[in-house]
């Protein structure tokens, strides 16, 4: 394999770049280090380079670290496994490509990024590119909860650099900022980066609020309070960015609903086999697989309950709720909701869809639901009022990020055993509505302090006081200053009339 001359426009343009050329795949590398890289071109596309192991995959990239001769270098390797990725590189340009200009172009503005070496094409049937990056020693990805305040103002002062120098990352999160041993910020992925004037007001307001995606509240959250300090904002870019924040909340949480059906770090999508096809929860581990085993042997087991929406199981460690197809993705999908929204929710484990119907497996919450434990008193004074804090702030999480619970009642709340969190179980009338339907959250809470009656109004007045100190803190953790007002009261009063039932015995 020997060197090409680089096309027209890039000897013009890019004076110091080489293009190789080899039966395997073409590669653009910077002139300093042709020489090193030449032997693995040779050899074909990254994945088939000696000494070089995967340190990250995902649907849509592989990361791959290895050495060039005494050079460290990490290489994003781009997967096409849909037509959509293999149309977008067609239209807008390989992704690697796009990605090494970038990185150029950040460099040129006197942003610390990754330094890039080259970027090519696999000459295989999926034209996949590749991106080779020289690799920062002792570097790690920021977490994307709370920062500490010398971090976080450092991190301010970073964002400030980028949006002046006209950078527009629309994935500029924190794990896409690392910091090396010696405390100095690197930007890496910029893959959806453009270059353009220094930011508007409202870009710089989504770039800070997508930052801040991860934090309760967002700008309001106290650990960014020394990021926007150190940033600058004005009065005026705050406000805005609570205002992109709470947007891109809500579509966060509907992107992340998805997941419950895509093939991503959350999820594993068997391969169907004789029409049937599994989602697997990952993070379950071990559960998740032995329930997807399990779940053939249900017919074996007679049901809990069966009616007009399915059947219900109770196994020692998992509950089976069988649905249409339907119904039972929506109900697979509820408990991702509850999950980005940190409410505590019975774990899911797996849906399993064959062709006349669908089973969504759950974990079992060991012990008995807040109903039965009101009616046999095992729950004291001071258990109950804490229960009652709990729950607050579990519903006012779930009304902030614009979720129903349509079957919110205490026969539907558990405690979990080691973490004392009140659990929401029986997911089916949870839904994505708007967090702004008022009537549908009295709707819910009035469902619930008929559900708090019939069960004697354990605890009485203090626990109803602790409830609404919970749901009103949460809702203002998220942003959202309204507080239970008159009308909303009312409405309350009268949905919790009409569901009124005699007291609940106590179970024998």
């Amino acid at each position: 394999m020997s060197p090409a001359p680089p096309p027209k426009h890039r000897d013009r343009a890019c004076p110091d770049i080489v293009t190789v050329n080899g039966d395997s795949c073409t590669a653009s590398v910077d002139a300093r280090f042709v020489d090193r890289l030449r032997p693995l071109l040779a050899a074909g596309a990254p994945d088939q380079w000696p000494t070089f192991s995967e340190v990250k995959r995902s649907t849509v990239r592989r990361v791959l670290r290895g050495s060039v001769g005494d050079l460290d270098v990490h290489v994003k390797l781009y997967r096409t496994a849909r037509w959509t990725d293999r149309a977008r590189d067609l239209l807008q340009g390989a992704r690697a490509r796009v990605e090494f200009e970038n990185l150029r172009s950040a460099r040129a503005r006197d942003l610390a990024t990754a330094e890039p070496i080259a970027f090519g094409i696999a000459k295989d049937a999926d034209a996949r590119s590749f991106l080779v990056t020289r690799t920062i020693p002792h570097a790690e990805g920021l977490p994307r909860h709370a920062l500490p305040p010398a971090q976080a103002a450092a991190v301010g002062q970073l964002l400030r650099r980028v949006h002046d120098a006209g950078l527009l990352a629309f994935d500029l999160h924190p794990e896409n900022v690392l910091v090396d041993a010696d405390q100095k910020l690197w930007l890496v992925d910029l893959t959806s980066a453009r270059f353009g004037a220094a930011l508007a007001i409202h870009e710089r307001a989504r770039g800070l609020a997508f930052f801040l995606l991860e934090l309760d509240g967002g700008p309001a959250h106290s650990a960014a309070l020394p990021l926007l300090d150190a940033y600058g904002a004005s009065p005026a870019l705050r406000t805005a960015t609570a205002k992109a924040w709470r947007r891109l909340r809500q579509r966060a949480l509907a992107a992340f609903g998805r997941r419950a059906t895509r093939a991503c770090k959350h999820t594993a999508v068997d391969a169907p086999m004789r029409k049937i096809q599994t989602f697997r929860h990952l993070p379950a581990g071990a559960l998740a697989d032995g329930a997807v085993q399990r779940e053939s042997e249900l017919s074996q087991h007679a049901p809990l309950k069966s009616g007009r929406r399915g059947a219900v199981w109770i196994l020692d460690d998992m509950v089976a709720k069988q649905r249409n197809h339907a119904a039972a993705r929506r109900l697979f999908t509820a408990a991702y909701w509850l999950t980005f929204a940190g409410i505590p929710c019975a774990q899911p484990l797996a849906l399993v869809e064959r062709p006349d119907t669908s089973v969504v497996l759950v974990e079992r919450i060991p012990g008995l639901d807040l109903a039965a434990r009101a009616a046999r008193h095992d729950l004291s004074a001071a258990a109950a009022i804490a229960a009652a804090a709990r729950l607050g702030t579990a519903v006012g999480r779930l009304h902030a990020h614009g979720l129903r619970n349509r079957d919110l009642k205490l026969e539907n709340l558990m405690l979990h055993p080691s973490s004392g969190e009140v659990v929401m179980v029986d997911l089916d009338g949870v839904r994505h509505k708007s967090p702004t339907d008022r009537r549908g959250q009295a709707n819910d809470l009035g469902r619930l302090l008929a559900s708090f009656r019939t069960a004697g109004s354990p605890g009485t007045v203090a626990c109803l006081r602790a409830f609404l100190r919970g749901y009103t803190r949460a809702r203002q953790c998220q942003g959202h200053r309204s507080k239970i007002d008159r009308p909303m009261r009312r409405r309350i009063e009268a949905r919790a009339s009409g569901l009124a039932k005699p007291l609940r015995p106590a179970p024998s």
